[in-house]
């Protein structure tokens, strides 16, 4: 199966939601007037920023989007079957994403996500 990348979302884990809403718009990034508790904000080249106060052992993940709910089962084998660390196994997530979080080489957190078929 090939699959291919569709989106990609750079997530921050603020501890300080509004303090780090803040610094963004400073920075010029067209940050909704939210607080949160989860707030993106959308890139040039169709990428996302997003935000949440939640507390998580990482400070910084990467989501990378697929076409299908199967593809997402697809990449989280092909990235453990090579040995990587399976935080969260695929699953339907109440949002409407098949959804699974693996782990790079320095555990890092990657979301793999795709929509659900309605």
């Amino acid at each position: 199966m090939d699959i291919r990348v569709t989106s990609t979302v750079f997530q921050v884990f603020a501890s300080n939601l509004a303090a780090s809403l803040n610094f963004y718009r400073l920075l010029g990034l067209p940050v909704p007037d939210s607080d949160g508790p989860h707030v993106a904000v959308e890139l040039p080249g169709g990428n996302t920023l997003s935000f949440d106060n939640e507390e998580t052992i990482a400070r910084l993940t990467l989501a990378f989007g697929v076409g299908t709910a199967g593809e997402v089962d697809a990449l989280y084998e092909k990235v453990t079957a090579e040995g990587y660390s399976g935080l969260l196994q695929p699953y339907d997530a109440p949002w409407g994403q098949r959804y699974a979080t693996v782990a790079d080489p320095d555990g890092n957190w990657v979301d793999l996500f795709a929509p659900l078929p309605s």
